[in-house]
């Protein structure tokens, strides 16, 4: 599954889950990465899919959780923008 810029999503970094929205989505060596602004206004550069890291996107837990809307962020993607807040996370 591919995400968009805006959505929800779960990031599971070293055990613990976190919700963030995607702020940039671009390909590296044929795999799809992300860059995500977590609710703690950290972002983190570079992730995917794959539970094999540290840092991953939980696939299962962003279908259950923001896909059916029991957890909803409280940051909104297109406010951040507008408001030219969105982190830059590359040069």
């Amino acid at each position: 599954m591919s995400y968009r810029i805006g959505q929800p999503v779960i990031v599971t970094q070293e055990g613990v889950n976190k919700v963030g929205i995607i702020v940039e989505k671009f390909l590296v060596n044929k795999s799809v990465m992300y860059d995500v602004l977590l609710e703690s206004r950290s972002a983190i550069s570079a992730i995917n899919t794959a539970k094999s890291k540290q840092s991953y996107i939980n696939k299962d837990l962003t279908e259950k959780l923001c896909e059916t809307g029991m957890i909803v962020p409280t940051m909104d993607y297109d406010s951040l923008f507008e408001n030219n807040l969105i982190p830059q996370t590359r040069s």
